[in-house]
Parts: structure tokens; sequence; C-alpha cells
């Protein structure tokens, strides 16, 4: 519960700090999720990403862009032609970093990225060999990281492409069912992102 209440008041101040800063740009933002997960028993998945995003410009071609993220991010097990897929749907908050210089009166801007992270699993699909849900007690549901990443603004359409890398463990070790510990411990989901978002 104190993590839970951490995560929320981190949100707050992100939504907070544009209008403290002085944000030029609030959008939306959308895009497919392509996990990986450091396990050779676990195939990659395809999975989507949607929220909120504000953009920051400072002096030097830099800006800040703070966001608010649903991610769902998972896999495939199983052998020969069959497979299941399975995932968890993360509330994440990603600050992206961002330089890079503009063109035609600002109206075109290449850039380079960075992006720090946090996330808290609120949604899940995990099951074991005979069909059932696996708990909560098994994940560790807090994930954190980071990203680097390029991108392309034409006007207000803002697409970029980004390798992200998950810190910790997938596995709550302390209380986690066997057969899930031989599955996931040591791992954490990956993968690359490709977005869009519209900023007004």
């Amino acid at each position: 519960m104190n993590r839970l209440i951490r995560i929320a008041a981190i949100s707050f101040a992100f939504c907070l700090f544009p209008f403290m800063a002085g944000a030029q740009n609030f959008g939306l933002k959308a895009g497919v999720n392509f996990s990986s997960i450091n396990n050779g028993d676990v195939k990659d998945n395809i999975g989507y990403q949607a929220g909120l995003t504000y953009q920051i410009d400072f002096p030097l071609w830099f800006s800040i862009q703070p966001e608010l993220m649903f991610h769902v991010k998972g896999g495939r097990v199983g052998t020969g032609g069959e497979s299941d897929a399975f995932g968890l749907g993360y509330l994440e908050i990603p600050v992206n970093i961002q330089w890079g210089p503009r063109f035609k009166d600002g109206d075109i801007r290449v850039f380079l990225q960075g992006t720090p992270f946090i996330g808290y699993a609120i949604s899940k699909d995990m099951r074991d060999a005979d069909g059932n849900q696996y708990d909560w007690k098994n994940i560790n549901r807090f994930e954190y990281g980071a990203g680097a990443g390029l991108g392309i603004q034409l006007w207000h359409f803002q697409i970029t492409g980004q390798y992200n890398w998950s810190f910790g463990n997938l596995t709550r070790l302390g209380t986690a069912e066997a057969e899930f510990k031989e599955l996931f411990s040591k791992s954490n989901f990956g993968g690359y992102t490709l977005s869009l978002a519209i900023l007004f």
C-alpha cells in the first residue's frame, strides 16, 4: 500500500510540473510495444501503449516531456506451433529528456531521447499450465527502467522509436510459486516501442 501511495504522489507531481514550468504543449500519445523478456523459453509478443504527454521547451534545443501512460507488455510461452500469450498492463510515468535542432521556424525537429521511467502493474493475464490465473503474490508489480531512442516532430505530430530496459525482477521471490519462479525468475520486460503523439 505504501508503494502505491508513493507512485500516486509521484504521478500527481508530474501532472502539476508542466503547469509550474510553463508547459507549451499538451498531447495524446499511442503506439505499439514489441515486448521481449530475457528468458529463452519465452517468445516475444506485441502489446500497445496509450496516454497523455506534456512538452516543455528549454533553451539550447532541450525539452522535457513527462507522460502518464498505460503500457501492455507480454510474451508467449509454449512449444512447437502451440503458444499462449500472457501480459501485464502497467501504469507508467516516463520522463523523456530530448535534445535536437529545430528547422523551418520550429515546425520540424529531429531529436535524441533518454527516458527514465517507473510503473506499477494494474492488470494481468498470466495463466499456469492448467489455464488458471497466477495470483498477484507471484508478481513484482513495481517496475523501473530506462529507454533510449530518437524521433522526429513535424508541426504537431511527433513520431518516436525507442528501446526500453526494465530493471529489477518480474518475480516476487518471497511469495512466488515454484512454477512461476521457474518460468520468470531473473526476468523482466524490455523491447522496442514505436509511438505517435499529437500535440496541441
